[in-house]
C-alpha cells in the first residue's frame, strides 16, 4: 500500500499575494458600489435642483398693476436695467442716498441730486415695473454659477427713490411721493430683500400721519397697500432661491469639495472617507438634507411666529450636530429667520389699517404676522394700532414704527 502523498504546502509569498489580491478585488468592489451609489444620488440630486429651480422661476408670474392698465412684459426687464446701472455708480455715488436719508442730509443733498439726474432710469425702471403685467425671476447662469439679485443694487435703488419721493413732497406733491414710495415697496419684495422696505414704509407713515393725502389719493394708496399685502414675499421662497444658488455652485465644482466652502469655518476634505472619498456623495447628502430643511420652513411661513421661531431653532441645531461638514455650515441664508419678513408685514399691515382708516373711517380687523391679531385702540378721531412684535408680547402700544427684533410694540397712530 503507498504512502499518501504529503500535502503542498503554500508558501508564505504565495498566500501574502493572494490575500493581497483578495484585498485589491474587495477594494475594487467597494469603489465600484461607492461610486455607483454616489453617481446615482448625484443624478438624483441635479433633478431635484432642476425642480427647485423652475419653481422658484414660476414664482410671481402674472399679476395686476399697481394702478392703471398694466404693461406687456417681464418686470424683472426693467428691475435688470436698474440693477446694471448701480454697478455703474462710485461708491461716494451709491452710498449717497442712505447717509442723506440717515445721517447728513444737507451735506449729501447735492449729490444724490446728481446722481438722480445722471442716472433716471434707476427711479423710471422701479416705476414702470411696477405696471408689468409679469413678475418672473430670471435666474441666469454667468461663469457657470447662478446669479441672485444682489443686496448693494436693491439696498442702492430702494433709498434713492425715497429721496426722490421726498423732493416730491417738499414740491407739495404727495400722491406722486406716495405712488413712488409704493413703487419701492414692490421692487424690495419682488427682489426678496424685505430690509429695504423700511425706508418707503416709514415715509409712507409721515404721509399718513402728516394728513397729506385726502379722497381719491388716500382711497388709490389703501388698495394698493392691499395689493402688496397679497403678494408679500415670504422666508421660504428666499430660503429656496439660496438653496438654487448652493446647488449651482455644487454642480460648478463637480467634484472639487473645497471651493464652494471656503470661509465657512469647516474643512470638508477631512470627512471625505465618510463618502468613500466621493465629493459626489457627500455634496448629494447635502443637498438632500438642507432641501428637506428648507421643505419644513416653506411650510412654517404660514404658521404662527412662535412655532416658526422654534422650528428654525430645531433645525439649526440639528444640521449644526451633522456628520456633514457642508450640512453643518449650511450658509445662513438658506437657514434664516423669518423675523424680518413678519416684522416689515407687520408695519405693511399697521399702513394699511391707517390708510383705509383715513380714507373711510373703517378699522380694519387684520392678523398680525407676530401672533394673533394687530391690536386697535379708537378715541374720538384717533386711531392707535400695533403688532405685538417678536417678543411676543403685547406691551399696550408702548413701542415704535420702526421695526428691531428688540423692540417692543410696533406702533402706528393717526388722525382722521
Amino acid at each position: 500500500m503507498s504512502e499518501p502523498s504529503p500535502k503542498r504546502r503554500i508558501s508564505f509569498w504565495t498566500g501574502a499575494a493572494l490575500g493581497l489580491g483578495a484585498l485589491i478585488l474587495a477594494w475594487g468592489i467597494a469603489a465600484l458600489a461607492i461610486h455607483f451609489v454616489a453617481e446615482r444620488r448625484w443624478t438624483a440630486m441635479k433633478a431635484d435642483w432642476q425642480s427647485l429651480l423652475e419653481e422658484v422661476r414660476r414664482r410671481g408670474q402674472s399679476r395686476p398693476p399697481l394702478r392703471g392698465d398694466p404693461l406687456e412684459g417681464n418686470a424683472w426687464e426693467d428691475y435688470a436695467v436698474a440693477l446694471a446701472e448701480v454697478r455703474s455708480l462710485y461708491d461716494l455715488e451709491s452710498q449717497a442716498a442712505p447717509r442723506f436719508l440717515k445721517e447728513e442730509p444737507q451735506s449729501n443733498r447735492k449729490l444724490v441730486e446728481h446722481v438722480l439726474a445722471k442716472h433716471p432710469s434707476l427711479i423710471e425702471s422701479v416705476r414702470r415695473a411696477a405696471l408689468r403685467s409679469q413678475v418672473n425671476l430670471s435666474l441666469d447662469w454667468k461663469e457657470g454659477a447662478l446669479t441672485l439679485p444682489s443686496r448693494h443694487g436693491s439696498a442702492t435703488v430702494a433709498p434713492l427713490a425715497v429721496c426722490r419721493s421726498r423732493f416730491l413732497a417738499e414740491e407739495g406733491r404727495y400722491a406722486d411721493a406716495a405712488q413712488l414710495l409704493v413703487e419701492t415697496c414692490r421692487f424690495a419684495a419682488d427682489v426678496d430683500h424685505v430690509e429695504n422696505l423700511e425706508l418707503p414704509f416709514d415715509d409712507l407713515r409721515e404721509l399718513l400721519r402728516g394728513g397729506h393725502l385726502k379722497g381719491e389719493d388716500l382711497t388709490r394708496l389703501d388698495r394698493e397697500l392691499e395689493l402688496l399685502d397679497q403678494e408679500y414675499p415670504r422666508r421660504g421662497h428666499r430660503a429656496a432661491l439660496e438653496l438654487v444658488a448652493l446647488g449651482a455652485q455644487f454642480l460648478k465644482t463637480g467634484h472639487s469639495i473645497t471651493v464652494q466652502l471656503v470661509g465657512l469655518r469647516a474643512d470638508p476634505e477631512d470627512a471625505l472617507w465618510r463618502y468613500g472619498f466621493s465629493a459626489h456623495l457627500m455634496k448629494a447628502e447635502a443637498f438632500a438634507t438642507i432641501a428637506g430643511a428648507v421643505k419644513q420652513l416653506q411650510d412654517a411661513d404660514e404658521r404662527p411666529w412662535t412655532e416658526s421661531r422654534d422650528l428654525l431653532k430645531r433645525l439649526s441645531a440639528e444640521l449644526a450636530a451633522h456628520p456633514n461638514p457642508i450640512i453643518q455650515t449650511a450658509p445662513e441664508e438658506v437657514l434664516a429667520s423669518d423675523v424680518l419678513h413678519r416684522g416689515h408685514r407687520a408695519q405693511l399691515r399697521l399702513l394699511r389699517v391707517a390708510a383705509h382708516y383715513q380714507a373711510t373711517g373703517e378699522v380694519l380687523d387684520l392678523g398680525d404676522p407676530l401672533g394673533g391679531k394687530l391690536v386697535r385702540y379708537l378715541a374720538n378721531d384717533t386711531l392707535k394700532v400695533w403688532s405685538i412684535g417678536p417678543e411676543g408680547l403685547d406691551h399696550g402700544g408702548v413701542g415704535s414704527f420702526h421695526f428691531d427684533p428688540e423692540v417692543k410694540d410696533i406702533v402706528l397712530e393717526v388722525r382722521r
